[in-house]
């Protein structure tokens, strides 16, 4: 299955006083994941070193009059994720691609279980694509369409 693994720094931040990653801060993981996944980096940032990955699509970046907000997300813990020092591995991949949204699910991991038999979370984010100018939805167009076809992948089947 098509998928894009993002890795990402735990903070200490993210813990919370029992020990583990806040609910809310699972939160921002997913968000960090999703920003570098597919909105690109400033060309000023590049020429910086800021990393660029094949899926960052031009369509969000900061010059766009096409933004996204999110509609929802969902989140199922799998097992409490304790700090750590080594990465965390955000696995992403689009499970939808509607007339002006994409819905993005997530395994959260890390380097000991790399294949995601037992993921310490799964999760599902739907982000609408809107106009600037007048902020309602607008259609993905078939060029996007096409570019983002390639992230596609089967959805996650959650707890009823």
């Amino acid at each position: 299955m098509p998928h894009l693994d993002i890795r990402l720094p735990m903070r200490w931040s993210d813990t919370d006083g029992y020990g583990h990653v806040n609910n809310a801060a699972m939160l921002t993981l997913l968000e960090e994941a999703r920003i570098r996944a597919f909105w690109g980096a400033p060309d000023e940032q590049v020429a910086l070193g800021a990393e660029v990955l094949p899926s960052a699509l031009p369509t969000f970046d900061g010059g766009s009059s096409v933004h996204t907000v999110v509609a929802s997300h969902r989140v199922e813990y799998g097992r409490e994720l304790p700090f750590r020092r080594d990465d965390v591995i955000v696995r992403l991949w689009l499970s939808r691609i509607g007339g002006a949204s994409l819905t993005i699910d997530y395994l959260v991991l890390t380097g000991e279980d790399p294949d995601g038999a037992a993921p310490y979370a799964t999760a599902r984010t739907v982000i609408v694509l809107v106009d600037e100018a007048t902020g309602r939805p607008t259609r993905i167009p078939a060029e996007l369409r096409g570019s983002l076809a390639r992230f596609t992948g089967e959805p996650l089947r959650f707890r009823d």
